[in-house]
């Protein structure tokens, strides 16, 4: 499991990927609203999901 969480450590530093989304401004604000009352942002929301999904597909 320790090499697990190191490689999702790693995975998650060293930010150096802009990417862009074209999404709905009001399912946006809708989806940032939310994050805010989770005490989170948006991107490490998103970000925890996209780890999730490579999880899941066994690519860590």
């Amino acid at each position: 499991m320790t090499n697990k969480t190191d490689r999702i450590i790693d995975l998650t530093r060293n930010k150096t990927k802009k990417t862009s989304i074209m999404i709905n401004e009001e399912l946006w604000d809708l989806f940032k609203k939310a994050c805010n009352i989770n005490s989170t942002t948006p991107t490490l929301k998103i970000e925890k999901w996209i780890i999730n999904f490579i999880d899941e597909n066994k690519l860590i």
